[in-house]
């Protein structure tokens, strides 16, 4: 069975008070639910389950009916669920969706239809009413209409273009502190940044990323970078790249590089590979941690050469004849350069061990290696060369989250308003307010409602610390995805 990754719409839209759900929940009314635990209604279609709970979850009916809520406990539709201070749960529906609640949450299951032979009929209406979710979306919103699948809440319209999803609101400054024992400092599993690549910690000028399907978009310092995209600089301009093993990279006006392969996992860094193809340029690199730990699962291409990393600090460059940068390709001059470190630079069947202060150039149009004993220095003579990566920081931690206080700092916040926070973990998001204009948000990168105001959504080109600190919403232990019946 292929892995689902389904494709939603989320519509959040305006939403007023509701005195049935802002009713306390008394002790008195809570009733343990008998046998399998099971909450559903006689004669109401079951439409979920919940599958996973830690701590005091309440399920309370369309009928107004209050139980306790524990693993096996069935979703109509009309149920609202609340998890309590230290509790969380996990939501599973019919057509796959996942949804993962953090403490202190509200969520109501609105509206929901799901029809496996008629797609077009499909429906999923969900609100959350206070604290945060994540959803894994599943086949409604996929197989039929786009606008199938949505979620209210007082702050927004979310249109969503993917499959992973975090949202998290907050009443005055709630957000601006993390609750202690219900967030922590984010980790290696923290799965909102877990899949980027890299982030931009330096640039001038413009500078793009292309995907493997052809779709470009715009970066500026902090966006993120993924497996598989290429990265075009433009002339007059640098750009310098944090990736997630503390490599740092380079790239002169001008150039193009691909990450054609990453996957970076610090608790074994000896199973991680990173290798980058140099399409246009020259690309300056000094290696992290996983050359550290095993030099030979990271690589650098050209269309002529390989070079093989032993923990190092190199300068990459394809030129012309007349010393300017050009497309990699047999009719451009080859030069790597190695300040620190060793290198094996591969050549058709020809190998050459580089040591620290020498320099290997493959003449245009040949195969054979030339070794020098010096830096060649070929990007000396290039404007726009960009730092050595080596004097650059590697804080690729640092940007990858958006601290919420600088957000919520004079944006007129009161105990009555509230905020919403987003992150995009896959896909592509549209958010509206108000009269706004939409504001396309990408995954890796997060968004900053404000309500009781006219303000349009905010661009993070990173989650908001707030998520990416958050256990719940960060890491849920959400199960793989299931063929849906």
């Amino acid at each position: 069975m292929q892995k689902l990754l389904a494709l939603g719409f989320l519509a959040l839209s305006l939403v007023g008070s509701n005195a049935a759900l802002a009713q306390n929940i008394q002790p008195k009314d809570l009733a343990a639910p008998a046998g399998a635990q099971s909450a559903s209604q006689p004669g109401k279609a079951v439409v979920g389950t919940i599958k996973v709970v830690t701590g005091l979850v309440n399920l309370q009916t369309a009928e107004g009916k209050n139980k306790f809520a524990g693993a096996g406990t069935k979703l109509n539709v009309g149920d609202v669920i609340n998890t309590q201070a230290k509790s969380t749960t996990v939501l599973e529906f019919v057509d796959t969706t996942q949804v993962a609640l953090r403490p202190n949450t509200r969520f109501v299951v609105e509206n929901y239809e799901y029809q496996p032979e008629q797609p077009i009929a499909d429906k999923a209406e969900f609100k959350l009413v206070k604290g945060g979710l994540r959803t894994l979306t599943g086949l409604i919103g996929k197989r039929g209409s786009a606008d199938a699948f949505s979620m209210k809440s007082e702050t927004a319209t979310i249109g969503i273009r993917g499959t992973d999803f975090t949202a998290r609101i907050c009443k005055g400054n709630e957000c601006t502190r993390l609750a202690k024992g219900e967030s922590d400092k984010a980790t290696a599993t923290n799965t909102s940044t877990a899949d980027v690549a890299g982030r931009i910690s330096q640039l001038t000028g413009e500078l793009f990323a292309v995907s493997v399907e052809g779709k470009r978009r715009a970066l500026q310092k902090g966006s993120a970078v993924f497996a598989g995209e290429t990265i075009d600089v433009s002339e007059g301009g640098f750009a310098v790249v944090s990736m997630a093993d503390s490599t740092r990279l380079t790239l002169p006006g001008g150039s193009s590089m691909q990450v054609a392969a990453y996957r970076y996992a610090p608790a074994s860094p000896q199973t991680s590979v990173a290798s980058f193809k140099l399409l246009k340029g020259a690309v300056r690199a000094v290696t992290g941690a996983i050359a550290k730990a095993e030099p030979n699962n990271v690589k650098f291409f050209t269309e002529t050469a390989t070079v093989g990393i032993r923990g190092t600090a190199i300068d990459i460059s394809c030129t012309s004849v007349s010393g300017g940068l050009v497309v990699c390709s047999g009719g451009a001059n080859l030069t790597v350069e190695l300040r620190d470190g060793q290198i094996i630079v591969t050549s058709g069947n020809l190998n050459s061990v580089i040591n620290a202060g020498q320099s290997a150039v493959i003449p245009a149009g040949n195969v054979n290696i030339q070794v020098i004993n010096s830096l060649a220095n070929v990007l000396g003579n290039v404007p726009n060369a960009g730092p050595l990566p080596e004097t650059t920081p590697a804080n690729f931690e640092t940007l990858s989250s958006t601290p919420v206080q600088s957000l919520t700092q004079g944006s007129g916040s009161s105990d009555e308003g509230s905020q919403l926070f987003v992150a995009v973990n896959d896909g592509t998001i549209v958010i509206t307010n108000s009269n706004q204009a939409p504001l396309e948000v990408n995954r890796g990168e997060g968004a900053f409602v404000q309500t009781l105001s006219n303000l349009p959504p905010q661009l993070l080109t990173a989650p908001p610390d707030v998520i990416v600190q958050d256990i719940t919403l960060s890491a849920p232990p959400f199960s793989a995805p299931q063929c849906a019946p």
